[in-house]
């Protein structure tokens, strides 16, 4: 039997350029894959500059307190440190001071990211705070 995918489409307005608000319509297919990684074991902390972003979807989402989710790489501040990757989902609020942020918005920032390895294999973020 197939499974039932729910897909939601809308207007959504986004602040992409701090000067430039727009408009787009984002579409999101709403099929759990995301929520279904299961943060495990202790959580972790990374601070540094986020270097790269890549937003898989943005939107908003019923019961949800973040409006994106994609992939963010932190590059972290000490000297010879490796760049982290984190899948952001939408269960985590993104936040430039007391703001509430796109994903894309923090590229470039200063952020510090909560996050935990999930069942699934890749790190999770659990809090992502810029500034």
């Amino acid at each position: 039997m197939p499974q039932k995918v729910d897909i939601f489409c809308g207007p959504v307005l986004a602040a992409f350029a701090v000067a430039v608000p727009m408009a787009l319509t984002a579409c999101s297919k709403a099929d759990g894959s995301a929520a279904a990684r299961t943060p495990v074991g202790e959580e972790r902390q990374v601070a540094g500059r986020a270097t790269e972003i890549k937003l898989t979807a943005c939107g908003p989402a019923q019961g949800k307190p973040g409006t994106c989710e994609g992939t963010l790489v932190v590059q972290p501040t000490e000297p010879g440190a490796m760049a982290v990757t984190l899948e952001v989902t939408r269960d985590v609020l993104l936040k430039k001071g007391d703001q509430a942020v796109f994903l894309p918005q923090l590229r470039d920032s200063q952020v510090v990211v909560k996050y935990r390895a999930s069942k699934e294999g890749p790190n999770v973020a659990t809090s992502v705070v810029g500034q």
